[in-house]
Order: C-alpha cells, then sequence, then structure tokens
C-alpha cells in the first residue's frame, strides 16, 4: 500500500506537469483554428474545433490544479498513516518541493511573462473571472499556507531542531553530555507523541491510592500502552541531587524551546513554499481568466461598479477567501484522523468537496466567459491606457517640449 501511494504521488506530478506542458500545444493549435476562421473557413468540424480548444483551455489548467490536491492528500495519508516509521514525514516537503521545482522550471518557459501574454492577447476578461482570480486565488494562498504549515511542522523533527536550535540555547555545565542530552529529548518527544492523556487520566484517578497501593493495573495498562522511557541521567549527575534537578530542568527547557519553535519554523516553510509555487498559480489563472488588470476596452466591464470600486472592497475578498482556503486543511485533517467506526466525519467531507466543486464551478464560468475583443475594444482599450499613463507621468502645459508630447498623445486619442 505504502509503495502504491509513492507511485500514485509519481503520477500525480506526471500529470500535473504534463498539463501544463500541454498549454503551449494547444494554444498554438487554436491559433491555426483562429486563421482558418479568419478565412472564413467554417463548417462542423472546424467548429467542433473550436469548442475543443476553448474547453482545453479550462480542462487543462484544472487536471493540473486537481492532481496538485489529490497529490496533497494522498501524502497526508503517507505521514499519518506512517508516523510510526518515522520517515514518511518528509515525503510531504519533498512532494511540495518537487511541485514548486516544476512550477520554477513552467515559469520560465510554458508559464513565462511572455507565454502569458501570447496565451491572452486579444483576449478580454468577464466580472467572473476578475472574482475567480482573486477569490479562487486566495482560496489556494490560503491552502498552501495552513497545508504548507502543517507539512512543514510535522516534518520538524526534535533531532533536527536541536542541530539547529541547539547553539542558541544551551547550558555551558553540560557541553560533554550533549549527546545525552539529544538522546532524552528524543525520549520527551516520545511522551508528546504517545497519549499521554490517558497516562494522566489514570494518575490523577489514582493519585491518593497511589502512595497506599502499588497494584493498579489501570495505571499499569496505560503506561504500557504509553511506550515510554524514563530519562536516561548520566552516573556521575545522579550522585549530585541538585545537579540532577538542574540537568533535567536543562533537558526540558532546551524542548520546550525546540516545542515552541516547530510552528515558527513551520510557517517559515509554508511561506517559503508558497512564494515557490505562488507565481506559477498565479499565471495559471491568467491564462484560464484574461485577467491582468489591464483594459479590456469593454465599457460594460471597465465601468462597472465592480471594476470601479475594487481597490476599496478586494482586500476583504481576499481575506475572506483566504481565511476559506486556510480552513481546508484544517477540515481536511478532522476527516482524515477522525475516520473510523462509529465516527462521522461526513460534515468536514461535505464542506471539502463543496469548496472544490465551487473552484472548480468558477473556473469553468471564467474560462466560459473569456471572450475576444472585437476593433472597438482594442481601440477603446489603447484610449484608456494612453489617459491612464498621461494621468500617471502628469505631463506640464507650461513645459514647451512636455506640451509637445502632450498635443501628440492627446492627437493619437482623437484619431483613433
Amino acid at each position: 500500500m505504502r509503495l502504491l501511494r509513492y507511485v500514485f504521488i509519481i503520477s500525480l506530478i506526471i500529470i500535473f506537469s504534463g498539463s501544463i506542458i500541454s498549454i503551449r500545444k494547444y494554444h498554438f493549435l487554436s491559433q491555426e483554428q483562429q486563421i482558418l476562421n479568419e478565412n472564413n473557413v467554417n463548417n462542423n468540424k472546424n467548429n467542433n474545433r473550436n469548442q475543443k480548444y476553448s474547453l482545453m483551455r479550462f480542462i487543462l489548467p484544472t487536471i493540473s490544479i486537481v492532481s496538485f490536491f489529490i497529490g496533497c492528500y494522498v501524502v497526508s495519508l503517507l505521514i499519518k498513516d506512517g508516523e510510526s516509521i518515522g520517515k514518511d514525514k518528509y515525503s510531504g516537503i519533498i512532494y511540495m518541493f518537487v511541485i514548486g521545482i516544476v512550477l520554477l522550471i513552467m515559469n520560465s518557459s510554458i508559464l513565462s511573462q511572455d507565454s502569458i501574454t501570447e496565451y491572452i492577447k486579444g483576449k478580454k476578461f468577464s466580472i467572473i473571472g476578475m472574482f475567480m482570480a482573486l477569490g479562487v486565488g486566495s482560496v489556494i494562498f490560503g491552502f498552501l499556507d495552513n497545508f504548507g504549515m502543517k507539512l512543514g511542522t510535522d516534518a520538524l523533527d526534535d533531532s533536527f531542531l536541536h542541530a539547529f536550535l541547539g547553539p542558541f540555547s544551551k547550558d555551558e555545565r553540560f557541553n560533554q553530555y550533549r549527546n545525552n542530552i539529544k538522546k532524552n529529548l528524543k525520549i520527551m518527544n516520545v511522551w508528546v507523541n504517545r497519549d499521554w492523556r490517558k497516562v494522566m487520566n489514570h494518575v490523577l484517578r489514582f493519585e491518593k491510592e497511589i502512595n497506599k497501593n502499588p497494584d493498579f493495573k489501570d495505571l499499569s495498562n496505560a503506561i504500557k500502552g504509553f511506550d515510554g522511557v524514563k530519562l536516561d541521567i548520566p552516573p556521575l549527575i545522579l550522585k549530585d541531587r541538585l545537579l540532577t534537578n538542574d540537568y533535567i530542568d536543562n533537558i526540558r527547557s532546551q524542548y520546550d524551546t525546540i516545542d515552541d519553535s516547530k510552528a515558527m519554523l513551520g510557517n517559515t516553510f509554508s511561506d517559503f513554499i508558497g512564494a515557490l509555487l505562488g507565481a506559477g498559480i498565479i499565471n495559471l489563472f491568467i491564462y484560464m481568466t484574461g485577467y491582468d488588470g489591464s483594459f479590456t476596452g469593454d465599457e460594460n466591464i471597465d465601468s462597472s461598479k465592480f471594476i470601479k470600486y475594487l481597490s476599496i472592497y478586494a482586500p476583504i475578498l481576499e481575506a475572506i477567501f483566504i481565511a476559506i482556503g486556510c480552513l481546508v486543511p484544517v477540515f481536511l485533517n478532522i476527516a482524515m484522523s477522525r475516520s473510523g467506526v462509529n465516527k462521522n466525519v461526513r460534515n468536514a467531507w461535505t464542506v471539502v468537496f463543496v469548496i472544490l466543486i465551487l473552484v472548480i464551478l468558477m473556473m469553468y464560468l471564467s474560462v466560459n466567459g473569456l471572450k475576444t475583443m472585437n476593433s472597438k475594444d482594442k481601440k477603446n482599450s489603447i484610449k484608456k491606457v494612453l489617459k491612464s499613463t498621461l494621468e500617471r507621468i502628469d505631463l506640464k502645459q507650461n513645459n514647451n517640449e512636455e506640451k509637445k508630447t502632450l498635443d501628440k498623445v492627446n492627437t493619437l486619442i482623437n484619431n483613433l
């Protein structure tokens, strides 16, 4: 089962990469089809091709995004089922790094700025496309943030963190015992990761009786199930009771420092992965929606209230969708960790699937709303760009050289 999951993950990475690579192929095929359309070669075969190439603009990015999410789920299963092995916990960060490297390569080729411009030139986005680029993009970034943080936190074991943080948190008196301290930190890590609640529950249940009767079956079974061992204290340290207390306090303090740092280092990993994957995902959305912040030339779009007040509501919209994206790994974790007999996780899975369906639906609607700019749209777009540029650079009327430039641009705008 474990081997099959790794094979499945590799297959998903291949599908993820292949679907992005296919974007260029289908783009050039659609360009050839457009030439046929311009030459008035219209028949049922050509119309079917038009629909096919338009549909591929939706299908290819969707395949890549869905395969990425499925990969995240399978990796989570590997980590969850392989906790006792100790190696599979690194599969998550390796998977994210591989996806990041794939997107890094794609960003310099298939999804480069020049390529994206080539894919969307002559296209105008729709309002729903703009919402998809802003909203769905935020959902995915929110997912990456929380999911990446969990992967990073789970993968950072105490041996690694001790090596990383040890030089900044140590007691000089115990330098010669650093290997023993490292061993005890692992023991403490076992305590924390095992079912310590059961042991503590029975200890508290029999708190009064512990001092009276040494035989406690429930407590004994809990301790055996706990699978923990006592700390290993060097004999020289044990000779001095006060030094022993200091030694144990030092180990506990180091462990607390390491444990408290896990979340922060996990968040560092999620931010790194988010930045690595971010550009590629943004370019995928631009390819699908055509939304790159430019003027469409269509007054129904450029002059709509949604565009006019975008700067006001966009931060709120992004914040809401990022929060939704952050909640997806939470519900996914609930669904996976609580699955089993007599454990109802239907609501958690429902939330995950509803969000996924809404994301795919918005992707489809945004692609469906992508239209070709007509001649009027192109002229209006040029005018708006020129007017916006004039406002930005602020050519002065009282400067002869700048006034000449201003007059030439205004003449061009009026002649369009």
